[in-house]
């Protein structure tokens, strides 16, 4: 819902912007939406499908949930990822020619794994770690005569993190902490125009993120650690809308 409320400001915004442009055409020199930018915003939102790096931990007998200077964190050996569908926004501009810089939004989810009873059939966990945050990125076009435009960008992500205990873990006196993460980002893609102003996208996106740390509390005076490593691959479709 907000992505579109945010797109709907910008629409709006954006016919703002064409009125005082005609104005200022009239007057023979172009206003500051001719200028700044037509031919320079783009935002649109993409949907995606992430996979993770790092899933399982193991030994000599296997996933183990006493394999604790191994796993995850404790007796967690695994990270299923939870793909989420709802599109991410960003926003672009063009600086020079065909470049410019972008912030977008992004989040991973995954599910933490254990086994749930002796005879290794049933699975567990503690819940699930969460990263949400923005990715401020460059990026560089190669503008042709065609209706497809090949791009890619760099840039650095920076992530909040949260843990969200499964009911059978969340007793009283415990507790969980997740510190934030951050990383590189790089992505390369093509965009293809439909009509004017708006087109398609396709995305291939990975981020070089640093593992979440995470602390399980099981009393004031007790805990154990470990990393949640959360570098993941994206392959993502999206709409775009060029002013």
């Amino acid at each position: 819902m907000r992505v579109f409320v945010v797109a709907g400001v910008i629409l709006l915004g954006a016919r703002a912007g064409v009125a005082a442009e005609e104005t200022a055409a009239a007057d023979g020199q172009p206003g500051f939406f001719g200028r700044w930018v037509a031919n320079r915003l783009t935002t649109g939102a993409r949907v995606t499908h992430f996979w993770l790096q790092d899933t399982r931990r193991s030994d000599a007998n296997g996933y183990d949930n006493l394999n604790q200077t191994g796993n995850f964190l404790g007796s967690l050996w695994g990270l299923d990822a939870q793909q989420h569908y709802f599109p991410n926004p960003f926003v672009e501009y063009r600086i020079i020619s065909a470049f410019g810089a972008g912030i977008a939004y992004d989040q991973a989810r995954a599910k933490t794994l254990d086994w749930g009873d002796v005879q290794h059939t049933i699975t567990a966990g503690d819940g699930d770690v969460e990263i949400r945050g923005l990715q401020f990125y460059v990026f560089g076009r190669f503008r042709n005569r065609t209706r497809v435009t090949p791009y890619a960008n760099l840039g650095f992500g920076r992530y909040w993190s949260r843990f969200f205990v499964s009911p059978g873990w969340a007793l009283p006196g415990r507790r969980f902490e997740v510190d934030d993460t951050r990383g590189w980002v790089f992505s390369g893609g093509c965009s293809v125009a439909l009509v004017r102003h708006l087109g398609l996208e396709t995305l291939y996106h990975h981020s070089q993120l640093e593992a979440v740390t995470g602390r399980a509390y099981f009393n004031r005076n007790h805990h154990r650690s470990g990393a949640f490593p959360m570098q993941n691959d994206v392959l993502s479709a999206g709409l775009l809308y060029g002013f």
